[in-house]
């Protein structure tokens, strides 16, 4: 796969050109640094740009007219990384030979539309539009409390420090600051000031006129030079144990770690592997010591989030277990101090296995690119060099850098 780059109309635009796939696939990036009420408002604003448009004013007609493209595909997400949020609008279809002249050219006017010329009137959002989406939102967080799993990640990033960005999430107190007006007004300032890039996949060259279609939409592009990863640093160490009651049936522990004073190839290449020996699957320690040995937990696992210098241990638990389930925990945490060559072997093949199966998708790879791209990594070929230069002792070494933070203990009903 070669990867091409070129400014065009002040946008980067890159294709990740290959022949692998029948079909070709575009994401238009917009970041921005992050605030706590853009969460929210990212969240509702690309799902009501994904509803309806003003050339196909209800999600009916816009499904159709998908349809009728031979089942384009458009879709959105908000997502905040590290320091900043990035909320992007995808696209993919199947290239003309496979359908009829121009039908490609016709899913880019359709993804123009979506994104460029919503459903807007008086500088505000279509009533009936921005209502069900709202209605529909807020319901999902509402509901929240019913899902242990979900719930129990908000109620920990609550204990956190509330500066870092870590801890923004969508909540109803912004959700209805919202309105149409003010939904419009964080619109244009994704147009005008985001940092914007194209990046496409397939069998397309700079030539193709699906590029200038979508760069003539953009009139404006910042560019950010602020950090993207968060440093916890000087958060403190704690073993304290927050006990809540629940609404669910589950019982579940989330251990906080942080990690501190990482550089960036332990951060890219040893936190990885620490995880997957630590808890990524059947054949790591806490699914041996916890589950498996001590028969005390449905499942166990750890959770890297590098970008926030963070990892969580999560597992469900029966109530009664909960103080040796924690006990055991710190003690295979602390164990982390010693690994063998045989379970870094086995992490290097299960990291460098998942990195494989991501180039089994044409929107996979743009998003492999991009955050590869973000993380200032190198391509594919590359990071498994580095995977594999990772020794027992830089395992070892980084165990030492990660401290534990709060123990939440969610009850079930």
């Amino acid at each position: 796969m070669d990867v091409l780059k070129k400014k065009i109309n002040n946008v980067l635009v890159t294709i990740l050109k290959t022949d692998k796939f029948k079909s070709v696939a575009g994401r238009l990036y917009f970041k921005t640094l992050v605030t706590k009420e853009m969460i929210t408002k990212r969240w509702i604003l690309r799902s009501i740009l994904l509803e309806s448009c003003k050339k196909y004013n209800t999600s009916e007609k816009l499904y159709k007219k998908s349809l009728e493209e031979y089942d384009a595909y458009f879709s959105s997400s908000s997502q905040r990384v590290g320091n900043y949020e990035i909320t992007s609008f995808s696209f993919s279809s199947l290239i003309d030979k496979y359908t009829k002249e121009g039908n490609l050219s016709e899913v880019v006017n359709t993804f123009c539309e979506i994104v460029f010329n919503p459903l807007v009137k008086n500088n505000a959002f279509d009533e009936d539009t921005f209502n069900v989406i709202i209605k529909s939102r807020k319901n999902i967080l509402e509901k929240i409390k019913e899902d242990s799993s979900s719930y129990i990640e908000r109620m920990v990033l609550k204990e956190l420090n509330q500066n870092k960005p870590y801890t923004f999430m969508s909540e109803i107190k912004y959700l209805d600051e919202i309105n149409r007006e003010n939904l419009y007004q964080d619109y244009l300032e994704l147009l005008n000031n985001s940092e914007i890039e194209l990046v496409l996949a397939g069998n397309i060259d700079f030539n193709s006129d699906i590029i200038k279609k979508i760069t003539d939409n953009i009139k404006k592009n910042k560019i950010f030079n602020d950090d993207l990863l968060i440093k916890n640093d000087d958060e403190k160490e704690s073993k304290n144990v927050i006990q809540k009651q629940g609404f669910g049936t589950q019982n579940i522990i989330n251990q906080v770690l942080y990690l501190k004073n990482v550089n960036d190839f332990e951060l890219n290449y040893v936190a990885p592997l620490y995880r997957i020996i630590l808890g990524g699957g059947a054949f790591s320690r806490l699914f041996k010591v916890i589950r498996e040995e001590n028969s005390l937990s449905y499942y166990s696992f750890a959770r890297l989030e590098k970008d926030d210098a963070l990892m969580f241990v999560i597992m469900g638990i029966e109530k009664e277990n909960f103080n040796k389930a924690y006990d055991l925990t710190l003690d295979v945490i602390n164990g982390m101090k010693t690994v063998s060559e045989e379970e870094v072997k086995n992490a290097k093949e299960t990291l460098i296995t998942s990195l494989l199966e991501t180039q089994d998708r044409i929107l996979n790879i743009i998003g492999v690119y991009y955050t590869s791209k973000l993380f200032k990594l190198p391509n594919n070929d590359e990071i498994i060099k580095n995977i594999n230069k990772v020794t027992k002792k830089n395992i070892e070494e980084f165990s030492y850098k990660v401290k534990p933070g709060i123990c939440y203990f969610l009850k079930g009903e």
